[in-house]
């Protein structure tokens, strides 16, 4: 049996950030362990974005908590490239997503002027704004406008990563402050002991850890089953395309087009509801592709060399989930879509709180048992 203080199980982007959060607050000896094959990698089908606009357009303190993360997003990139010599590619050039006709253009400003109240109640800005389609056409001059295009939501306060650099940059910094990464282990099984340790049980043997973290996306649900939690997660499949490179011609970002700084155009924003398959599907990149030609119709003109699918972990409210589990409160649960937008509040906010020594006021939104209706 190993002693450890904390053990996060799941080496993806949302536990890569909490350990780095959780070995900056002087946890002790932080374990990180990752069971999971590079072609599994759920950040290989992130599409990079640093957003926070649409986001809890249903769930008020969602679009809060978003925006917040988005205003941690220069300073926490900048520190991790500092630290560990990772360029993380990010470029905080904006974000904007396209309206098609006069009536997503209104449906698209009211949205703004419903967040825009939300997150003035927490004393947090909105910049946001509507471009008509001669602003948008400036805002990217490198691209011709679909006809259909009739305008775009706009903001200079996001931008676009690369998910996997992240992800290296994240893990990096947190072995450089003394946690210790070990992958290629799978976790079996979490027992909790009668003095309120937890015993972590490997294919390579047992660890005992003081706080234990589950941050293993879908592999997070068998590992709370036999401590009676039901995990509200399910399955649903996103699928990504890429160009050649080509001449950079897009600067800012859109929703479901970005051109990376190497050059190459992904398109995506598929959503699909098929378990665990992930694989690549012929009508999904038929209405993507169509899609982003709508709005940009050069990108008929490039040759697409690869597709992929990844399966996304999703709440029933679209919102993360952070919880403590009931009856084992050293135990802590995370399961979220969009990752790569909350990594800084994962470091920032979710690690103290799950070490105690401090709660955000949003935090308790966001537990498992909301769910419990």
């Amino acid at each position: 049996m190993r002693p450890v203080d904390i053990i996060v199980v799941g080496g993806g982007l949302s536990g890569s950030a909490i350990a780095l959060g959780l070995v900056r607050e002087g946890a002790g000896k932080v374990i990180l362990f990752d069971e999971q094959l590079p072609t599994q990698r759920l950040s290989r089908g992130n599409f990079g974005l640093t957003w926070f606009m649409c986001k809890g357009a249903s769930h008020p303190v969602y679009a809060q908590w978003s925006r917040m993360a988005c205003q941690q997003w220069p300073a926490f990139a900048a520190g991790l490239e500092e630290e560990t010599g990772y360029d993380i590619e990010l470029e905080w050039t904006g974000g904007a997503v396209q309206a098609f006709g006069e009536a997503e253009f209104q449906a698209h400003s009211e949205s703004i002027e419903n967040l825009k109240a939300v997150c003035a109640t927490v004393g947090l800005d909105y910049p946001v704004r509507m471009l008509n389609r001669e602003e948008f056409a400036d805002l990217v001059p490198g691209m011709e406008l679909g006809e259909e295009v009739s305008g775009a939501m706009y903001t200079s306060d996001q931008g676009h990563v690369n998910p996997l650099k992240l992800l290296a940059a994240m893990r990096c910094a947190f072995q450089k402050e003394g946690g210790s990464f070990i992958g290629a282990q799978a976790v079996s099984a979490v027992v909790p002991n009668p003095g309120g340790s937890v015993t972590v049980k490997t294919n390579r043997g047992d660890y005992q850890c003081q706080k234990l973290v589950i941050a293993s996306g879908h592999g997070s649900s068998r590992l709370l089953a036999p401590l009676g939690e039901k995990l509200h997660i399910y399955p649903q499949r996103g699928q990504l395309m890429v160009t050649q490179r080509h001449k950079r011609v897009l600067t800012v970002p859109m929703l479901s087009v970005r051109q990376t700084p190497d050059g190459t155009f992904v398109i995506g924003l598929s959503t699909e509801d098929t378990a665990m398959n992930t694989r690549v599907t012929v009508s999904a990149m038929k209405s993507q592709a169509a899609n982003a030609i709508r709005l940009f119709p050069m990108l008929a003109k490039v040759n697409w060399v690869r597709a992929w699918g990844a399966i996304r972990v999703m709440t029933p409210d679209g919102a993360p989930i952070y919880s403590r589990i009931p009856g084992h409160e050293n135990i802590t649960v995370l399961a979220l879509h969009s990752a790569v937008s909350l990594a800084p509040l994962a470091a920032n906010v979710v690690a103290p709180w799950i070490l105690g020594i401090r709660e955000h006021e949003l935090l308790s939104n966001f537990s498992n048992g909301r769910f419990n209706v």
